[in-house]
């Protein structure tokens, strides 16, 4: 079995997509379907079970033959103000699925993000010089890099630990994102409603 956190959304239900396309149906997504808009995105897609981000951890540790998990599940929004929120969901929860994964020697790849550098000024590469978060998403989630950075120099560790620090990243299924959704798709739109006029 292969574990999607956040795999209702735009990013986690394309890596679905792309995990049925190489022959891999045996998929549990994890997610929060309180914006019920999100089960479209799973709606063409195979996966073997759901559960909602809420039991997930409940249940983890009873999990069998997991090959990986790619958690992909976090608050994205650059806006949200509550901080306590945002690292309970994106710091908290993500450590206990980082753990996990070292104590059972399970794959981990998990979604990190390009904002942990801030405007951009000292660069793109990952030097902590170079890393300035400018709102609570991105502190989140330039804490947990830093967390896994300092797991993986204190000794050898068994499994795959992968962090993406995802840039811009825009296309299909980011619909229910609203506001947060990418630029070029509210160009996409506004383009269409120009046209219409």
């Amino acid at each position: 079995m292969i574990i999607v956190t956040g795999g209702a959304g735009f990013i986690g239900s394309n890596l679905v997509k792309g995990l049925n396309e190489l022959g891999y149906e045996d998929i549990l997504v994890v997610d929060n379907l309180a914006n019920a808009s999100k089960h479209l995105n799973l709606n063409g897609v195979f996966i073997s079970d759901f559960l909602d981000k809420q039991d997930f951890l409940k249940v983890l540790s009873s999990l069998d033959n997991v090959e990986a998990i790619f958690h992909q599940g976090a608050c994205s929004s650059t806006t949200e103000t509550d901080g306590e929120y945002m690292m309970r969901n994106n710091y908290q929860f993500s450590k206990v699925i980082f753990h996990h994964c070292l104590d059972q020697k399970i794959p981990f790849y998990y979604a990190s993000s390009a904002s942990v550098y801030g405007n951009g000024d000292n660069g793109f590469t990952e030097k902590r010089e170079n890393e300035y978060p400018l709102n609570v998403y991105a502190f989140s989630k330039f804490m947990f890099d830093q967390y896994v950075l300092r797991h993986l120099q204190s000794g050898p560790i068994n499994s795959p630990v992968v962090g993406l620090r995802y840039f811009n990243v825009y296309g299909y299924q980011e619909n229910h994102k609203g506001s947060m959704a990418s630029v070029i798709f509210h160009f996409y739109y506004q383009l269409r409603e120009c046209v219409k006029m």
